[in-house]
């Protein structure tokens, strides 16, 4: 059996030479073959094992394993380390199962005593408890995710007697004449493990199979193969798919998610939503199912979330942010500073420059064409047939603004005009026209004569203000933004 265990290490590149290997060891059989399958190994490999014993607290008689493996790790040279908590008061504070804060408070000590070492940390999992786990799992309404059983490896987690069968673990230990302790809450039917393990596990055996543990085992490696394709392909839908925004906004596009299988949209808005939230905890299957419906609805509807997150549809697919409020101010920066500087006697090729914010930066430059004859000449005629058509540079008719320029985002009211007969359409129509997605609408740069938009900066500039024939006199404004170029 200890080749069997050796093989599946290896199999699963579990233990490297000179690891050092922390091993959770309660003091129960399967904890204790783990620990005496460890010494095996070291012998033919150069590892360092450091046992790891938590006392819950629950059992008055759980001082009597530590002081058993602590003596089981003096005798074979091994550290020794006891950590004690009270996790029936943990539970109780943190508002969850004694099981869930056990496994917690577990696995903290196990990476507290593995820090600034490189290693792995071992823990006790057999078989039976693959088989507890994907039929806990299953009953409790999981995705196919849950019905993988547990992993042999997750990370630094390890688990060398996922091949034994909790009757080979105590066989082991019979031939070896090897004792172990009996934690009594493992007789008890107070955990839904418990009950599964002696109620239903036990009665498969005995009257359905007496290999049900062998074939469940196998079936959690089957379905695992199978998610580790669904994995795949969900990474590649993800790729293909969602984008993320400058604001840590996560965008599904929808032509490219329709193509997906049905099944693979699932994982792949799941995967979209745990990335934006942080976590996967709370996030269930109702969640994907509102993000789906959103695909088939109009522009602009919104569904909540957890987390503070919402979906948003918009025009190419749906958007999911974290609520924060929208933006009405430019950051760093007044609306008053070029008002201010408009309002200075601009001279003919002076450049004035304000800075907004940071990153941002605004020039604006007066160009005059006074002849006496008030016509165009031909310099400036063949300049107003070839106006530089930059994204960020734009050349407006200085003499048609009624008020002083600002730098803003939108507000209640706001309008450009549009075509040649200067005919107005609100702002708001002109971002839905354009497809221009709520989320972003509130931050973009606005240069306004009033309520009158003259520039959507990296957009269009409102028809009115277009230099022409009549053109005198020349504003050139151009806008420069570190954090785009």
């Amino acid at each position: 059996m200890i080749n069997k265990v050796i093989q599946y290490i290896n199999e699963h590149h579990m233990i490297d030479e000179g690891d050092c290997v922390i091993a959770g060891v309660s003091g129960g059989a399967d904890s204790v073959c783990l620990l005496f399958m460890l010494i095996e190994i070291r012998k033919e490999k150069n590892i360092d094992i450091r046992v790891v014993h938590v006392n819950h607290m629950i059992r008055d008689d759980a001082a009597s394993d530590a002081a058993y493996v602590e003596r089981l790790c003096r005798e074979h040279g091994i550290s020794f380390t006891l950590v004690k908590e009270d996790v029936e008061a943990l539970a109780r504070s943190q508002h969850i199962s004694a099981e869930e804060a056990g496994r917690n408070v577990r696995y903290a000590a196990f990476h507290n005593a593995l820090e600034g070492r490189n290693g792995k940390i071992a823990v006790a999992h057999n078989k039976n408890d693959c088989c507890e786990t994907f039929l806990f799992n299953l009953f409790r309404g999981a995705s196919l995710k849950g019905l993988t059983g547990i992993r042999p490896v997750r990370d630094k987690v390890i688990r060398p007697l996922l091949c034994l069968e909790r009757s080979e673990i105590e066989l082991f230990l019979q031939e070896r004449k090897i004792s172990y302790c009996i934690d009594s809450t493992n007789l008890e039917d107070n955990y839904s493990r418990n009950i599964i393990r002696h109620h239903i596990i036990e009665t498969a055996v005995k009257d359905i199979s007496p290999a049900a543990v062998r074939h469940i085992s196998q079936a959690c490696e089957r379905v695992n193969d199978a998610y580790a394709l669904i994995e795949d392909i969900t990474s590649q839908g993800l790729r293909d798919c969602v984008s993320v925004g400058a604001d840590n906004s996560y965008h599904i596009d929808c032509k490219k998610f329709s193509a997906l299988h049905e099944t693979i949209q699932g994982y792949v808005i799941m995967e979209t939503l745990s990335k934006a939230a942080g976590s996967r905890k709370d996030l269930e299957s109702v969640h994907i199912r509102h993000i789906s419906s959103l695909m088939g609805r109009q522009c602009g509807k919104v569904v909540k979330l957890p987390y503070n997150m919402c979906a948003r549809r918009d025009y190419t697919g749906i958007i999911i942010y974290r609520e924060t409020g929208n933006a009405d101010t430019i950051t760093g920066f007044s609306e008053t500073e070029v008002s201010e500087s408009m309002e200075k006697k601009l001279l003919a090729g002076e450049t004035i420059e304000i800075r907004i914010g940071s990153e941002r930066k605004i020039s604006l430059k007066l160009m005059t064409f006074d002849m006496p004859d008030n016509t165009i000449n031909n310099e400036f005629r063949n300049d107003f047939q070839n106006i530089p058509q930059k994204k960020y540079t734009k050349w407006i008719d200085y003499d048609r603004i009624k008020n002083s320029i600002v730098i803003r985002t939108r507000r209640q009211g706001d309008y450009l005009t549009v075509n040649s007969i200067n005919q107005r359409k609100s702002l708001k129509a002109y971002f839905i026209d354009n497809k221009i997605p709520q989320t972003e609408r509130s931050s973009i740069c606005l240069v306004a004569d009033g309520s009158h938009i003259i520039w959507v900066v990296g957009e269009r500039i409102s028809n009115y203000y277009k230099v022409c024939e009549s053109t005198r006199r020349v504003l050139c404004i151009t806008f420069e933004d570190n954090a785009v170029n």
